[in-house]
């Protein structure tokens, strides 16, 4: 038989390699398949065994393994707000007056403000207390 060692090492070590560069979880298992089918070398099986072998053991450790490393990856890494998310709580000063529907200036930026609230006057502190779509909604201070 002829002896496909190699080739089961270089796709091993490149899977491995893309999924240290990417970081996606995604190659690897095609790690664990080329360490399955260097097994069948050893134990002196056909290459057809081998890559049956090789094919089968990753398409089932990516059908089982992916998602329960990407679910782990999800619950391990605390989400990153996006800038909207920081504004809640957020105290500040409004430049006009805001029955219902405003303006309300956030780091330079204006909003369209939602008073929930009583009647907001120029120069009073508001509270942030939500972000809907493109529109923050403020309670007065």
């Amino acid at each position: 038989m002829t002896n496909f060692l190699i080739l089961w090492l270089v796709i091993g070590g490149v899977a491995l390699a893309v999924d240290i560069a990417t970081s996606s979880f995604l190659f690897v298992w095609f790690t664990v398949g080329s360490i399955s089918a260097i097994i069948a070398q050893i134990l002196d099986c056909s290459f057809m065994t081998q890559l049956i072998t090789f094919v089968g053991i990753s398409g089932i450790s990516m059908a089982f393994g992916y998602p329960m490393a990407k679910k782990t990856i999800k619950n391990s890494v605390k989400k990153t707000p996006v800038r909207e998310e920081t504004y809640i709580g957020k105290i500040i000063t409004v430049d006009e007056d805001i029955i219902q529907e405003g303006k309300a200036k956030i780091d330079g930026v204006y909003w369209q403000a939602l008073n929930v609230g009583e009647i907001i006057k120029k120069g009073d502190e508001v509270k942030i207390i939500e972000v809907r779509g493109n529109k923050i909604v403020i309670t007065k201070e």
